[in-house]
C-alpha cells in the first residue's frame, strides 16, 4: 500500500519545527464490493438513498432472514466488506407526499412496520405497502446516530432492541426513548 506524508510546522521554545507524519493512502480496493470503500461514515437517512441500519454498540444490522426482522451480525466484526450474505440488511429509504419515511428490504420488497400486538409490540417486514404503520420520523439521537420513530395516532414510537437475546425489534413505550443507530449509506 502507498504511502503519503503529511508535513506541518508548529513554533515551540526553540522556534519553527517541521514535523511529518507518514498515513496509507485510501483508495477502492477492486476486490470488494463497490460500497463501503473505507468505512463509510453514518449520515441521516433521507429518500432515494440505501442503507445498512446499525446499532453501533453491538455492531449488529437490522436483517430480514428467512421472513423474520430482527438484528444480526454482519460476515466479520467490525466490516463494512459484506453485511449481506443472504439476509436482507439493505433498506431504501422512500418518502411519501407527506413526507413520511418508509424503509424498504432491498431483497423482499417489504417495508418496516409493526405488528399491533400491544402485548408484545415487535416491528416486522411483511406489508409491500408504505401506509400509515410503516410511517417513520427519524430523529438526532443525544448520544449520537439517530433516533427510528414509528407513526402512532397523533404522536410517536421509538425503535428498541429487547425480545429474545436482544435480537428483536420492539416498540418502546409512550414517552420512552429508541435506539441511536447508525445508517451506513450503501453505494451501489
Amino acid at each position: 500500500m502507498d504511502n503519503i506524508e503529511i508535513s506541518s510546522t508548529f513554533s515551540d521554545e526553540t522556534g519553527m519545527t517541521p514535523t511529518h507524519t507518514s498515513l496509507p493512502r485510501l483508495y477502492a480496493d477492486p476486490e470488494l464490493p463497490p460500497y463501503m470503500c473505507p468505512a463509510p461514515a453514518a449520515v441521516a437517512p433521507y429518500k432515494g438513498a440505501t442503507f445498512v441500519i446499525r446499532d453501533p454498540q453491538s455492531g449488529l444490522v437490522i436483517t430480514l432472514k428467512d421472513g423474520k426482522l430482527g438484528l444480526a451480525p454482519g460476515d466479520k466484526a467490525d466490516s463494512f466488506i459484506n453485511y449481506d450474505d443472504g439476509r436482507g440488511s439493505h433498506w431504501r429509504c422512500v418518502e411519501n407526499k407527506d413526507r413520511w419515511l418508509g424503509f424498504k428490504n432491498a431483497v423482499s420488497g417489504e417495508f418496516i412496520g409493526h405488528d399491533n400486538n400491544k402485548k408484545n409490540w415487535r416491528f416486522m417486514a411483511k406489508v409491500e405497502a408504505h401506509n400509515e404503520w410503516e410511517f417513520f420520523c427519524v430523529r438526532q439521537h443525544p448520544d449520537g446516530g439517530h433516533e427510528l420513530l414509528m407513526k402512532h395516532w397523533g404522536g410517536f414510537r421509538a425503535m428498541q432492541v429487547g425480545g429474545n437475546d436482544n435480537r428483536e425489534l420492539v416498540v418502546a413505550g409512550e414517552g420512552q426513548g429508541g435506539m441511536a443507530w447508525e445508517f451506513l449509506k450503501v453505494h451501489s
